[in-house]
């Protein structure tokens, strides 16, 4: 009769370590699929007025709810010493944004540090506020193109 009982109590014990292991197995694989960052402007944004950014986080068709840490990091071009960083929202779906009032024209970059899942993400982006002068537009040309084959546009670490 004791032989039976250990007998049974060991075949739980092995459902229950397969179990254990097989949820492991099935998270791991979760996290194998890389977080995606999509950065969404306003078609127009004007100087003084209150514009909404967003950045769409994704895991393969999932939203990602759950992020550690986003921030959005807003310069003007030429002028990355003097960026400002900003602490985004969680609004639903994976959507995550920041308010923000551009106080000039110009051109500038967004660039979006995403820790999620183990992972973080920097995609980059460049737009306009207000008007540029067409010398203004081709400068930022000509500096994205000496940059071609060190393109920083996204940045993807595992942890």
């Amino acid at each position: 009769m004791k032989k039976l009982y250990i007998s049974i109590i060991m075949l739980f014990s092995l459902f229950f370590i397969t179990a254990c292991t097989a949820n492991t197995n099935q998270s791991n694989e979760k996290n194998t699929k890389p977080v995606e960052v999509h950065i969404q402007l306003p078609e127009k944004i004007t100087p003084h007025q209150e514009s909404v950014l967003k950045v769409h986080v994704t895991q393969g068709k999932e939203n990602v709810d759950d992020a550690d840490d986003i921030e959005f990091e807003i310069w003007k071009a030429n002028d990355r010493n003097n960026s400002e960083l900003i602490k985004a929202n969680h609004e639903k779906d994976g959507i995550y944004n920041v308010k923000k009032t551009f106080s000039k024209d110009g051109i500038y970059y967004i660039q979006t540090h995403v820790t999620a899942r183990d992972m973080h993400v920097m995609p980059k982006k460049l737009f306009v506020v207000g008007n540029v002068s067409e010398e203004e537009l081709k400068s930022i040309k000509d500096e994205s193109e000496s940059h071609e084959g060190n393109s920083d546009n996204s940045h993807e670490h595992h942890h």
